[in-house]
């Protein structure tokens, strides 16, 4: 894994106009004002749930899926890779909501243009993830099965 240190300069640029952005502070509100506001603040919340609970809705569908491939004579690697194929609809799913989220929150060409990159990371490194748990997962499973 990167540290932040040696990370691409475009990951640098989109953190920092986060950072900032996030540490900025608006004059305060009148009581309409802060209706409005609370409600701009619950939907960006809502909009980050949105791709949270989808990716958290792909990896339950790769474990599915791997489940029912763990009691076959199939290789790990190509239960984990059928299983990957199954739920690739959710996974663009997720990337999708994230790049409109990221997308969302930029003003610029480059922000946007970094906002999709970012979610195209975001994405590889999820189906990544999820491959490497799977892996794990299959072997343990199919372990259990046969030690029992």
């Amino acid at each position: 894994m990167k540290t932040i240190l040696h990370a691409p300069k475009l990951s640098i640029l989109l953190l920092a106009a986060l950072l900032g952005a996030c540490g900025s502070q608006p004059p305060a509100p009148d009581a309409g004002e802060a209706a409005n506001a609370t409600n701009a603040a619950s939907a960006g919340t809502n909009a980050d749930n949105g791709w949270q609970a989808l990716r958290a809705r792909y990896m339950d569908c790769v474990q599915h899926q791997a489940d029912a491939g763990v009691s076959g004579k199939a290789q790990t690697k190509d239960v984990v890779s059928s299983a990957l194929a199954a739920c690739n609809g959710e996974l663009k799913a997720m990337h999708d909501a994230f790049g409109t989220y990221l997308g969302g929150q930029m003003v610029s060409s480059h922000g946007k243009s970094g906002a999709r990159q970012a979610a195209d990371r975001v994405t590889t490194d999820t189906r990544e993830k999820a491959r490497a748990y799977l892996t794990r997962y299959v072997d343990r499973e199919r372990y259990i099965a046969r030690t029992q």
